[in-house]
């Protein structure tokens, strides 16, 4: 095997066929752990967390890169790589996360892990006692917390770190002795963000795609990652270079921009341009010509965050409501059968411009007991995968990245963005030249806009929580200026003018505050008819 290497390791907790193409490919096919997927669901509900398990599909190698390849969750939208630890190996499952920078995993010995009434730690946990490799290198220096109040705190430490059959000896990691989430987390960010600065208890240390450079299985620090569509159960991730068949038109690169404290980069934060709607009875511009706000670009979230005065205007279009009882932004489940889209463009004019269909948008949503919930005409209801942001960065999660073919220039702060291709089924990698080289077969966008992050701190945002509350969500069924609204409502169409979430002017509805699972949303007021949410 070449000391450069690709690698496409799928991730999964059931058993897997590994079979040798050729000199350079080798494929493993694996199943999806429904069973996992259940426990997920119900620690989701009870814990407001994001967390599911899924099987993956192959793992190949090419020289100059290296590719793991992710489950997808449905239930609850993250995605996962299979890794081993330690001599012995021992197993675990992984959540890959580009907004944040620490790879870290549960010991064994935590709590969340010994509790298996609640599931346990379905992705496995790392004995620390049981790995001849194991070195502790910072005892009680690791903590990690999230935006949405969840966090992990223990030692750093060193040890083998295999993924798709390739070792990384002596990579340093977190060991969660106490933590909140039952899953570890691959954090693949840029390395100033990691936990040990955020605190300022400590310097940067190489993390995962920085060791990857240094142990020659990659040129330089840079991936790409593809999700596929809302049901596949499979994506993903390509250290070191482009698969040019995972995306449909031109991929064109944009800048990263900078933190305003200290002015260093340390999140993968672009500038968002413009938004717009269409559907079936036509089409909106809901930012004006001038908008320009920095957005996160973050994996490790499951849903979209938009700015409240924009997220009002989104939800009117897609006829959307606000649940204090399911802590949820609901729609009914059938808008996913709508045609229309929800574009978003980047780096001003001559950009790229991301189209995210209405489908999907739409996921499931299931109550602690298990069930769907529904509205008082049986009508059976859905998460929307866009909220409003309040007082949070606004952020692009999965529901926004399944739709993009993203990649990830760390070395020279550039992210390329092309529409997906769902369900490609082919694959051309395309490895970057050397160190520091620029995104292969990308274009630069023209006309740049440049933005400043004012935000700080770890993205990660609940969407669930306990229910409580009324249970009741209103909702307007006639269109009100908007021209795709009725495409995606099935109402008559307005012929009134067209609404910009951006312009000035009041916001277009009543807000009343909601805290839902660590993250502030805010519930419209619409007016009109009361449908109850039957639980």
């Amino acid at each position: 095997m070449s000391s450069q290497a690709t690698i496409i390791s799928a991730l999964l907790l059931s058993s897997s066929l590994w079979s040798l193409a050729d000199a350079n490919t080798v494929h493993m096919g694996i199943g999806k752990n429904h069973a996992n997927e259940a426990i997920q669901l119900q620690k989701r509900q009870q814990y407001l967390q994001r967390r599911g398990m899924a099987g993956v599909v192959r793992v190949e190698e090419r020289a100059d890169t290296l590719t793991a390849s992710l489950g997808n969750a449905l239930a609850s939208g993250l995605y996962y790589a299979n890794v081993t630890l330690g001599t012995p190996a021992q197993k675990l499952s992984l959540q890959i996360d580009t907004g944040s920078s620490d790879v870290w995993v549960p010991s064994s010995s935590a709590s969340i892990c010994e509790d298996a009434s609640s599931g346990g730690c379905p992705g496995g946990s790392f004995d620390a006692s049981s790995s001849k490799t194991f070195l502790d290198v910072e005892p009680d220096a690791f903590n990690i917390s999230y935006v949405d109040g969840t966090g992990s705190s223990g030692d750093y430490f060193q040890d083998t770190f295999s993924i798709g059959g390739e070792t990384i000896k002596g990579f340093t990691m977190g060991l969660a002795l106490d933590t909140t989430i039952s899953i570890g987390i691959m954090g693949i960010g840029y390395n100033n963000s990691e936990a040990n600065v955020q605190t300022g208890n400590g310097t940067t240390y190489p993390n995962l795609p920085n060791a990857l450079v240094s142990s020659g299985l990659i040129k330089t620090n840079a991936y790409s990652l593809w999700l596929d569509d809302i049901d596949a159960s499979s994506g993903s991730i390509l250290f070191g270079g482009i698969d040019t068949a995972k995306y449909t038109g031109d991929l064109v690169s944009v800048d990263v921009y900078p933190s305003s404290r200290g002015g260093s980069v340390n999140s993968f934060t672009v500038a968002w341009t413009s938004l717009s709607v269409n559907s079936s009875s036509g089409s909106d511009q809901l930012t004006p010509a001038a908008f320009a706000q920095p957005a996160i670009l973050d994996s490790g979230t499951t849903i979209t965050l938009l700015p409240d005065d924009i997220a009002a205007v989104v939800f009117e279009e897609f006829g959307a409501t606000v649940s204090q009882q399911l802590g949820a932004v609901v729609v009914p489940c059938s808008l996913a059968k709508k045609s229309g889209s929800i574009n978003y463009g980047f780096g001003g004019v001559g950009g790229p411009i991301i189209k995210v269909d209405v489908s999907q948008l739409v996921l499931p949503l299931t109550t602690s007991n298990g069930r769907i919930p529904t509205y008082s005409n049986g009508a059976p209801a859905c998460q929307l995968g866009i909220q409003p942001a309040g007082s949070n960065p606004t952020l692009f999660g999965d529901t926004f990245l399944r739709s993009a073919y993203v990649v990830y220039d760390l070395e020279n702060n550039r992210i390329g963005l092309a529409q997906t291709d769902f369900d490609a089924t082919g694959s051309h990698i395309v490895p970057f030249a050397s160190e520091g080289a620029p995104i292969p077969n990308a274009t630069s966008a023209p006309n740049e806009a440049a933005v400043t992050q004012t935000a700080s701190g770890i993205p990660r945002v609940g969407v669930t929580a306990t229910a409580t509350g009324t249970g009741q969500a209103t909702y307007n069924p006639t269109a009100t200026g908007l021209n795709a609204e009725a495409g995606f409502t099935s109402t008559s169409t307005s012929t009134s003018s067209k609404k910009s979430g951006g312009s000035s002017g009041p916001a277009p509805f009543e807000w009343a505050r909601v805290f839902v699972g660590g993250v502030t949303i805010l519930m419209a007021g619409f007016g009109g008819a009361i449908f109850t949410l039957l639980m």
